[in-house]
C-alpha cells in the first residue's frame, strides 16, 4: 500500500532480540526441557529474521545474520559445552559427550526453524554452506576436535573390557559411536521437507568415522586377538580352539549390530579371521591327536563342519582357506582307499570289492555333502582321490572288470540281492564308473555279460538294463552305449520275429517240428564275437535250424544267418525210472545227452567223434553231466580224471525232488581265457581308436608338432581310456609306414615335429 512507512530494523537491535530468544531456548535445553519454548516468541523471532533479510539495501542484514549465526554456535560451544565435557572422565565423559551432541542437534534444528528464510533464499543465492551444516561444522571444530582422542580412548577401552568378559553400557557406546558417523554426514540428522537437502556425498560421509574411530578400532582388535590366539594355540585342542574362535567371531558380529556401524563388520571380521584363523591354520590342522586328520579318522562330523564353516571365510591359497583342508581330505581318502586295495589283494575272492568301494564312496560323499557343504573344492578332491585307487588292479583283475561283474550279479536272476532301490544302486555304480580311466574295458566286459544275461534269459529286469545304459549314455555319450542299446533292440525285434515264426509254423501244415523252437537273431557288430563251430546237431535240432532258415530267407533276402550254438539252451525231457524230469541245459550238453537215445553207452572218444566238439570243451561238459551235483550220466571208472577211454551210460536211476532242474551251463561264468580275450579285444580296439583320433586331429590341423599331436590325441581319448604315449607314437609311425600315396616327414628330433598330409588331393581321401 502506498503512503505507509515500514520500520527499518537495524542489525544490532535485531540481533539483540534474536540473541535473547536463542539464550532462552538454550536455557530451556540446559534444564532438560522442563519448560517449552513459547510459540509466540518463536513467531516473533521468525518475523524479525524475515524482516531483516527482506529489507532493501543498504539495510538488508542477510549477510551479517549468516555470519552471526555461525559465531553464535562458537560462543555457545566454547562457553558451555566444551568445559562440561572436559570436566568429566571415563564413562561420565562419554555420557556428557553423547548428551551434548544430542542437545546440539536439537539446537541446530530449532535455529534452522528461526533462520529458515536464510536457508531457502540467501544461501542458494550466494552458494554458502547450509545452516544445518554450519551447526554440525561448528561442533566438529570446537568440541569434537578438542576431545576426540579422549573419546576414542574411552570407546576402545570399553570394547576391550567387553571382550575380556566385563559388562559395559552398550547404549552409551552406541550413542558415542553414532556421533562419529553423524558428524560426517549431517543430512539424516535433520529431516526437512523434500527438496531442501543437497545430494548424498556417498562413501565420503564415513570419512570421519573411518579416520577417527574405525582405524584405531581395527588395530586394537588385531592386537587383542593376536595375544589371545597365541595363548590358545599352545594349550587347546583343535576342536576347542575352533569353538572359541567361532564364539569370538559371533561376538564381533553381535558387537557391530549392537553399537558399531554396519560398514565396519566386514573389516572387523577380516582382522579377527586373520589373527584367529589364518595365522594359525597350519599348526591347527596339523595337531597330531586333534587336527584335521584325526577328525577325519574319528569321523567327527560336527567338528569338521565347524572347520569348513570357519575356514570358508578365508581366501583360498596353498596355505590358507579351504585348500589345505581339501588336500588333507584327499590324502586321507587315498590312504583309506589304498588300504582297501591292499586288503583286497590278499583275498582270493574279490566279489565284494565293488560293494566295498560303493560303501566307501557313500561315506565320503556324505562327508562332502554334509560337513563340507557340497563345496566344489571337496567334490573335486573326492573325485581325484577315488581316481587314484579305483584304477589300481586287484591281482590279475582290473576294477573295471570287477565293477562289471558286480553289475552282472545284481542284474541277473538269482544274483546277489542288494538292499535299497535298484535305481539308487545303479547311480552309485555309474559314479564309480566315472572314476575309471579304462571305461572301454568296463564297456567290453559289461557287453559280454549283458549278452549272456539276455541270451540265456537271465536278466532280472529289462527296465533296469535300460536304466543303467541310459545313465552310462548320459555320462559318456551315445556312441559309448550304441552297441548296448543295439543288443536290447535286437532282443525286442527277436520277440516279434519269434511270434511271426510261430504263426508261420502254425499256418504251414507241411512243417511239423515236434517241439518248441525259439531263435534269437543278432546283429553283427552289436554283440560280442562268438566262434561259429562245426558241432553236429541232433536230427531234431537240425530240422529246427532248417525250417527257421527257410522262414527267415522268405522274409528278407539281404541278410545271411550264421548259427551260433555257444549260448543256446535246451529243455530236454529226461525219462528216469522214478519220474520224468525236465533238464534245462546248454545246446552242447543236449547234443551229448541226445546221443544216448541211440545206444546205451559211449566212450569219451565216441562222443567227440559224434558231436565234433573239441576234446577240451567236451570234457568240461561231460564233467557237468557226470561228476557234478546232478549225475545224469554214469562214468566208469568213477574218478575225477578224464581220459578218452572212459565209458558213459545214461543214469536211469537219477532222481530229484524237483520236476525241472537247471544244469550248470558253463558259459554263464567268465573263464580266464575269456577274460584274456576281452582284454586283447580292448587293446586292439584302442589301437584303432588312437589311429582314428590321429586322423581326425591331422585332418583338422594339417600340420602339428609331435608333442602337440600326442597331447591332443590323449585329450580326445581320455574320456574312454588313458592312452599310453608310446602307443600313440607307434600308431603314428604305423600310419606313416602305411601312408602309401601320403607324404610324411619327421622334422629334427629336437623340435619333435611331425607333418602328415592327406592323400587324394584337396578333395578327399583321408589317411591310409
Amino acid at each position: 500500500m502506498t503512503g505507509m512507512s515500514v520500520d527499518i530494523i537495524q542489525l544490532d537491535k535485531g540481533w539483540e532480540k534474536m540473541k535473547e530468544g536463542i539464550d532462552k531456548f538454550t536455557q530451556i535445553m540446559e534444564n532438560d526441557f522442563d519448560n517449552s519454548f513459547p510459540l509466540v516468541l518463536h513467531s516473533e523471532l521468525y518475523a524479525t529474521c524475515y524482516a531483516m533479510c527482506t529489507q532493501k539495501a543498504p539495510h538488508n542484514c542477510a549477510d551479517d545474520l549468516y555470519k552471526k549465526y555461525g559465531t553464535m554456535y562458537e560462543e555457545q560451544l566454547q562457553k558451555s559445552v566444551l568445559p562440561a565435557i572436559k570436566a568429566k572422565k571415563g564413562e561420565a565423559m562419554l555420557q556428557e559427550f553423547a548428551k551434548r551432541w544430542k542437545n546440539h542437534k536439537l539446537l541446530v534444528r530449532q535455529m534452522w526453524k528461526l533462520f529458515v528464510y536464510l536457508d531457502r533464499f540467501y544461501i542458494k543465492r550466494v552458494s554458502a554452506l547450509p545452516l544445518k551444516a554450519v551447526g554440525v561444522q561448528k561442533f566438529e571444530q570446537v568440541v569434537f576436535n578438542a576431545v576426540k582422542e579422549e573419546v576414542r580412548a574411552g570407546v576402545l577401552g570399553l570394547i576391550e573390557k567387553e571382550r575380556e568378559g566385563e559388562e559395559v553400557n552398550r547404549e552409551l557406546l552406541k550413542s558415542v559411536v553414532k556421533v562419529f558417523v553423524e558428524i560426517g554426514d549431517w543430512r539424516p540428522l535433520f529431516p526437512t521437507r523434500t527438496g531442501e537437502e543437497i545430494g548424498d556425498i556417498g562413501a565420503a560421509r564415513f570419512n570421519i568415522y573411518n579416520k577417527e574411530l574405525e582405524t584405531a578400532l581395527l588395530a586394537a582388535t588385531s592386537e587383542f586377538y593376536a595375544r589371545e590366539s597365541a595363548s590358545w594355540i599352545g594349550t587347546d585342542s583343535c576342536p576347542e580352539y575352533m569353538k572359541k574362535a567361532e564364539n569370538r567371531l559371533q561376538q564381533e558380529v553381535d558387537r557391530v549390530a549392537a553399537y558399531l556401524h554396519s560398514t565396519t563388520e566386514e573389516k572387523l571380521l577380516k582382522e579377527c579371521e586373520t589373527q584367529l584363523l589364518a595365522n594359525h591354520q597350519t599348526v591347527l590342522l596339523d595337531k597330531e591327536e586333534t587336527g584335521c586328520r584325526a577328525l577325519l579318522r574319528e569321523e567327527k562330523t560336527e567338528d569338521l563342519k565347524r572347520m569348513h564353516k570357519l575356514f570358508l571365510r578365508l581366501p583360498n591359497s596353498t596355505t590358507c582357506g579351504l585348500q589345505p583342508i581339501s588336500q588333507i581330505v584327499r590324502e586321507h581318502i587315498v590312504d583309506v582307499g589304498m588300504s582297501l586295495v591292499r586288503k583286497e589283494e590278499a583275498e582270493k575272492d574279490h566279489t565284494n570289492y565293488a560293494q566295498q568301494l560303493i560303501d566307501l564312496h557313500d561315506t565320503y560323499l556324505a562327508l562332502v555333502q554334509g560337513p563340507f557343504g557340497n563345496n566344489t573344492l571337496f567334490q573335486k578332491v573326492l573325485k581325484e582321490a577315488f581316481e587314484v585307487f579305483v584304477n589300481k588292479d586287484i591281482g590279475n583283475a582290473t576294477t573295471a572288470e570287477l565293477l562289471s561283474t558286480f553289475c552282472d550279479n545284481i542284474m541277473k536272476t538269482g544274483g546277489d540281492k542288494i538292499e535299497g532301490e535298484i535305481d539308487t544302486i545303479l547311480d552309485k555304480i555309474v559314479m564309480l564308473f566315472s572314476y575309471l580311466s579304462d571305461k572301454d574295458m568296463f564297456a567290453e566286459f559289461y557287453r559280454k555279460q549283458l549278452a549272456k544275461r539276455l541270451l540265456l534269459n537271465r536278466s532280472a529286469s529289462d527296465d533296469d538294463e535300460r536304466s543303467l545304459i541310459t545313465k552310462l549314455k548320459y555320462r559318456c555319450g551315445a556312441q559309448f552305449t550304441s552297441k548296448l542299446e543295439g543288443m536290447l533292440t535286437d532282443m525286442n525285434v527277436s520277440k516279434d520275429n519269434q511270434a511271426a515264426f510261430s504263426t508261420w509254423i502254425t499256418s504251414n501244415d507241411q512243417v511239423q517240428l515236434g517241439m518248441e523252437c525259439s531263435v534269437t537273431v543278432l546283429t553283427t557288430g552289436f554283440w560280442p564275437t562268438y566262434k561259429v563251430d562245426d558241432v553236429t546237431l541232433p536230427t531234431e535240432l537240425i530240422k529246427c535250424v532248417d525250417k527257421f532258415t527257410q522262414y527267415y530267407e522268405s522274409r528278407t533276402s539281404h541278410r545271411k544267418l550264421k548259427w551260433i550254438h555257444t549260448l543256446g539252451t535246451c529243455v530236454l525231457a529226461g525219462k528216469f525210472e522214478a519220474k520224468p524230469i525236465d533238464l534245462v541245459i546248454s545246446t552242447y550238453q543236449a547234443c551229448i545227452l541226445m546221443l544216448f537215445n541211440q545206444q546205451e553207452e559211449y566212450t569219451t572218444l565216441d562222443i567227440a567223434q559224434n558231436t565234433k566238439l573239441p576234446m577240451d570243451e567236451l570234457k568240461k561238459y561231460l564233467q557237468t553231466l557226470a561228476l557234478s551235483k546232478y549225475t545224469i550220466l554214469t562214468k566208469n571208472p568213477k574218478v575225477k580224471e578224464m581220459v578218452d577211454t572212459d565209458v558213459y551210460t545214461f543214469n536211469r536211476k537219477f532222481t530229484d525232488r524237483q520236476r525241472k532242474i537247471k544244469m550248470s551251463l558253463l558259459v554263464t561264468k567268465v573263464s580266464q581265457d575269456e577274460k584274456a580275450a576281452t582284454k586283447a579285444t580292448v587293446d586292439e580296439d584302442r589301437k584303432h581308436a588312437v589311429e582314428a583320433s590321429i586322423v581326425r586331429v591331422m585332418k583338422a590341423r594339417k600340420t602339428m608338432t609331435h608333442q602337440n599331436l600326442v597331447m591332443e590325441v590323449s585329450t580326445q581319448l581320455m574320456k574312454l581310456f588313458k592312452p599310453d604315449p608310446k602307443v600313440i607314437k607307434n600308431r603314428i609311425e604305423s600310419l606313416i609306414s602305411r601312408a602309401g600315396g601320403c607324404t610324411s616327414t619327421w622334422h629334427d628330433r629336437a623340435k619333435s615335429g611331425l607333418c602328415l598330409r592327406p592323400c587324394g588331393g584337396p578333395g578327399g581321401g583321408g589317411f591310409l
